[in-house]
């Protein structure tokens, strides 16, 4: 989904900054009518009507006046909110369809909010089918093909592949069908020209397949496979049931650095998270990093990073039990400032998001002196990171539960791959997107204004200094 600019995401009708005169303007004539009315009741009966229930008549209407402008520019503000996040979950099937609320808020228009709710329902329901004379010519073809995006998702197979290799769907490991060890070496010779190989599948079969990266420049990643032609007669599957998730190929846009002048919904966002051996951030080490580049709430599952690292100690039993890693599993990985280098090349120009997101830049911070190398930029504290359990705290101070979990539960947003790096990058990323409607509804509209929100999270930010990030 192209990232839509401010002035077309803005063609609503709604209130917006160039329709607050006239909205005032309504809004102080019904005002005026009410006071107006206060006014005419004191000269038409002065002796019966006190001059203060005249002036608190003519007060009152013109309060609310005040209060149906500021409602219908509320009401305005989440309607837009919904459609964007409304426009993400149309390609990211893990967040959650807005609730579009705003139909209940007074001086929404019960219609727009409804007409959007069935754009919504319509736009999701459509966004995992792909073009349909795309699917068709695909599910024609003989020749079995699968789309693999630069992560290694599947996103898309023909029924001949689906024949060959098995039932894989669209988002789910190509790894699940084929060895990583003997389809790995072909992917990075595709990087050259096309290639094929023999690639073993997981059930000890040896398929012979040629592979294609994607041509470059583009905003795209990933390869095509395919084989050779089956037998003739294999029967055509219909269009409709071609699943595809072609999104996972796209890359993140080049987009000016974030400053504090950056709207929330263009934002260049890293979402960021490590697994490390314990708490302690000066002691501890990292064993797993992930990332997820974003722009605004939506993912590019395409720009990620997903890597384990060696710290060359032990890993405690009880860290073991939370992330599942351990020690054995790190042999041959390379050092975690290995992981800081490549995390130093996404974070250029992108604001890092993450839950508690002050621990682990702390983390990186210390494995980077720890290796002899000056810490970067994006580390230092102080920088302009965003941190979703501060948001957390500031957008529902009513809700104790600050777990990342509990709050992606609060928004909808389905949990897998916890306690993993990446599951939670994506998780938080996802968290991040949701809160985006909401911090904007509510003023909070670019990335200094955000900063400055979750930095007045006063309890939090002195429970996480306590803990030494």
């Amino acid at each position: 989904m192209p990232v839509l600019p401010r002035d077309v995401r803005q063609r609503d009708g709604l209130p917006r900054e160039e329709n607050r005169p006239a909205l005032i303007a309504a809004g102080l004539l019904a005002a005026g009518g009410l006071a107006g009315a206060g006014w005419a009741g004191l000269a038409a009966g002065a002796a019966a009507l006190p001059l203060g229930l005249a002036l608190f008549a003519g007060a009152s209407g013109l309060g609310l006046g005040l209060w149906i402008i500021r409602s219908a520019a509320r009401a305005g503000r989440r309607l837009r909110g919904d459609l964007a996040q409304a426009l993400r979950a149309a390609t990211d099937p893990d967040l959650p369809l807005p609730a579009f609320a705003a139909g209940d808020l007074p001086g929404a228009d019960g219609r727009l909010v409804v007409l959007a709710r069935a754009l919504a329902e319509t736009a999701r329901a459509a966004g995992g089918r792909g073009d349909a004379r795309l699917a068709a010519l695909v599910a024609a073809l003989p020749v079995p093909l699968l789309g693999v995006g630069a992560t290694g998702l599947v996103t898309l197979v023909n029924p001949a592949m689906a024949a060959l290799i098995g039932a894989v769907m669209p988002g789910t490991s190509v790894y699940a069908a084929l060895a990583r060890e003997s389809l790995a070496p072909l992917l990075a010779a595709a990087g050259g020209g096309m290639r094929r190989a023999g690639v073993h599948h997981v059930d000890g079969r040896l398929l012979d397949l040629t592979a294609v990266q994607l041509p470059a420049p583009a905003a795209t990643a990933g390869w095509l496979i395919f084989a050779d032609p089956p037998a003739a007669g294999m029967p055509v599957l219909p269009a409709a049931e071609l699943p595809m998730a072609l999104a996972l190929h796209d890359l993140a846009p080049d987009l000016p650095p974030a400053c504090d002048a950056t709207p929330l919904d263009r934002l260049p966002v890293l979402s960021l998270d490590l697994e490390t051996t314990g708490l302690e951030v000066t002691t501890d080490r990292m064993v797993s990093a992930g990332a997820v580049c974003m722009v605004g709430g939506r993912l590019f599952l395409a720009d990620v990073l997903d890597m384990l690292v060696d710290p060359g100690g032990p890993v405690p039993a009880a860290a073991t039990r939370i992330h599942g890693i351990d020690r054995a599993m790190l042999q041959g990985a390379p050092p975690p400032v290995v992981a800081v280098e490549r995390l130093t090349v996404l974070a250029a120009g992108r604001v890092v998001v993450g839950h508690n997101i002050g621990f682990d830049l702390a983390v990186l911070r210390a494995e980077a002196a720890r290796a002899g190398h000056a810490v970067p930029d994006w580390l230092e504290p102080g920088g302009p990171a965003l941190d979703t359990l501060r948001l957390a705290a500031r957008l529902d101070p009513d809700r104790p539960e600050l777990d990342l979990e509990a709050i992606a539960h609060r928004y909808g947003i389905a949990v897998s791959g916890r306690h993993t790096a990446l599951g939670d990058a994506l998780l938080t990323g996802r968290v991040f997107a949701a809160m985006i409607p909401r911090l904007v509804e509510i003023g909070v509209h670019d990335l200094g204004a955000a900063r400055r929100f979750a930095d007045a999270a006063g309890a939090v930010a002195a429970a996480q200094r306590r803990a030494g990030w």
